[in-house]
């Protein structure tokens, strides 16, 4: 099979029904080659009702507890595909699915194909085309099988936000690259339902720390982390001094977890990379007013 769509849907029936449509659309005629695997992470709103009666012919796994981002594992652990097709719930591929699978089939070292992105908080559209990255966002990817294969899915203690960071380090490490194509263009249509500021500040910042301090150098980790907390600060401009609590949380919550993460560093040059290319571990003044 060439390539199967992973998605993982909570509690958000009528844009993963829209979602599903999009997607059969753009793989009408292909005689196989696809297929559409949905994980419901157990939603209370009857998406899984609303797929077994709209779209009997998908995959369907039912995730009895919502377990966040690790739920993609379920689809991708049970996909045929060469290549996995990231998504999320309420994001679609417009065009270019061919021409991004191709490049794939041309370029064995690219373990990642991080896509164009408009609409919603993170967007790609500014990238550079091409251009190596270190990591992707997770509303439009796709990930190489035999990449999967060597390193497995998604962080099992990253429930929500950065995963595609932590990912992406661990695909530069087993000797892939991340890269960014720009002519396939994916639709972010960014719902709101279960989206809350203090959610996306708490587990982003807690968890841009703890990517740091999991696979930096001993000697070097702690000053990253700091970089890090302090360029996360920055956000108060937009979401006013209200915010600090969130970002008190976030911090409370990086010295939780960092008591059990296990400290697994990278090679140096995937470290250099990573402080110079992200933007919250480059130095404070440097961005200063970059946006969070």
């Amino acid at each position: 099979m060439r390539a199967s769509f992973v998605i993982v849907n909570y509690n958000r029936k009528d844009e993963l029904l829209l979602t599903i449509s999009k997607t059969k659309d753009i793989i009408r005629n292909t005689s196989g080659e696809f297929e559409i695997i949905i994980v419901d992470n157990a939603s209370v709103d009857e998406s899984v009702d609303a797929i077994k009666v709209n779209h009997p012919d998908v995959v369907l796994i039912e995730n009895p507890v919502n377990t966040g981002a690790p739920a993609w594992n379920l689809g991708l652990a049970k996909a045929k595909g060469k290549y996995f097709i990231i998504l999320d719930d309420d994001s679609h591929i417009n065009s270019g699915l061919e021409e991004a699978l191709k490049y794939f089939d041309a370029h064995d070292y690219i373990g990642v194909l991080a896509l164009n992105i408009s609409g919603g908080l993170y967007q790609t559209k500014h990238w550079i085309d091409l251009e190596e990255k270190d990591g992707f966002i997770g509303c439009g990817a796709i990930i190489r099988k035999d990449l999967y294969d060597k390193i497995g899915g998604y962080a099992d203690w990253i429930f929500l936000y950065t995963n595609e960071w932590d990912y992406g380090i661990r695909c530069m490490e087993a000797g892939y690259k991340v890269i960014y194509f720009a002519k396939c263009y994916v639709t972010h249509r960014a719902s709101t339902i279960n989206r809350t500021s203090k959610r996306l500040i708490v587990f982003s910042v807690r968890n841009e720390m703890a990517i740091v301090y999991k696979y930096f150098s001993k000697e070097t980790r702690d000053k990253f982390v700091r970089r890090v907390f302090l360029n996360n600060l920055k956000g108060i401009w937009r979401y006013g001094i209200t915010s600090i609590g969130w970002y008190y949380t976030a911090w409370q919550e990086f010295e939780k977890l960092k008591q059990s993460l296990q400290h697994t560093p990278v090679r140096k040059e995937i470290q250099d990379a990573y402080q110079r290319r992200f933007w919250s571990t480059r130095g404070f003044f440097k961005d200063l007013f970059a946006k969070a």
